[in-house]
This record gives structure tokens, C-alpha cells and sequence, in this order.
């Protein structure tokens, strides 16, 4: 993995950290977003490429997202899975409609996934409540687990090779 993502993803850490004390502390909504890029068949990328191309075009995916997200929106890279930590505002937007058009403008634009589907979360008192965990790490791993129970939103693309 490239510097930049270790880098990225240890200030992503940092951050939902941080977000998950105060979800714990406080009962009223966030105005927080986490998108998480899910392969569907985690083989396909290698068979696709081949494993050095592929590692390559996973650093090319999480160095294109970090360049049309906000900056504000935060990406990590966590082996084929990516993160978004994304603020809103619910009264003016809609986060998986945000996330969608993105995604879809940077496809569009050459943004090479092959199949995935993106799930929308919101960082609220009850997931951080169910899960039961101590520490950012251990979020991401039970949402990746149950991503289907939790999930707000599920956007799906095709395949693009």
C-alpha cells in the first residue's frame, strides 16, 4: 500500500474515533455519513489483472476518490475495501445521492472499479450502541460483517473492466 493511503487511513481512524466517543456521549444525530465500497467477488480483481496490477489499481481507485471527494470527506483503503467518512447536511442533501453522483462522475471520468456495490451508514447512537466495540478498528470490522443489517442505502454499479 502506498504512503499516502496508510496515511490516510490512519487519519481516517483518527477521525471516526473521535466521532464514535461523541456519538456515545450524545443522543442527538450526527450529521455524518460512512460509505463503504464493497466488492462483490473479491477474486475478480486479481483474475481481472493479475495481483501486481491489481494492487496498482486499488492505489489508483483510493488516490482518485480522495481527489473528487471534498476534502472535508475523508477515504481509507483497508486491503480491496475503501471507506468514506462523509459530513452533511440531511435537510439539503441526501447522502446516497451525494456518494452516487461522485461515483458515477468519476466512473464516467476513468475510475476503474470492477463490480462493486457502495452501502451508506449513518453514524448513529443505535449502531454505535449494538455493536458494542472500543475502538474505530472494530467498527469498520462489524460493519463490514453486518454492512447488510446496518445498511441505509445500497448503490450498485456494473462491471467496468
Amino acid at each position: 500500500m502506498h504512503k499516502d493511503d496508510i496515511e490516510a487511513r490512519e487519519r481516517f481512524l483518527y477521525m471516526l474515533e473521535w466521532l464514535l466517543e461523541v456519538v456515545k456521549r450524545h443522543s442527538g444525530p450526527l450529521q455524518f455519513g460512512l460509505a463503504y465500497i464493497h466488492y462483490k467477488h473479491s477474486d475478480i480483481l486479481g483474475e481481472t489483472y493479475g495481483a501486481k496490477e491489481a494492487s496498482q489499481k486499488l492505489d489508483d481507485v483510493s488516490h482518485i476518490l480522495r481527489k473528487i471527494f471534498r476534502k472535508t470527506d475523508l477515504i481509507a483503503r483497508d486491503g480491496m475495501d475503501f471507506w468514506i467518512l462523509v459530513p452533511y447536511t440531511p435537510i439539503n442533501e441526501k447522502l446516497v445521492d451525494k456518494v452516487n453522483d461522485i461515483i458515477d462522475t468519476a466512473s464516467r471520468d476513468g475510475l476503474q472499479i470492477v463490480e462493486h456495490d457502495v452501502y451508506i451508514f449513518s453514524l448513529d447512537k443505535d449502531v454505535v450502541d449494538l455493536c458494542e466495540v472500543s475502538s474505530a478498528l472494530e467498527f469498520l470490522t462489524y460493519i463490514k460483517i453486518n454492512y447488510i443489517d446496518h445498511a441505509l442505502h445500497k448503490i450498485s454499479f456494473p462491471i467496468r473492466v
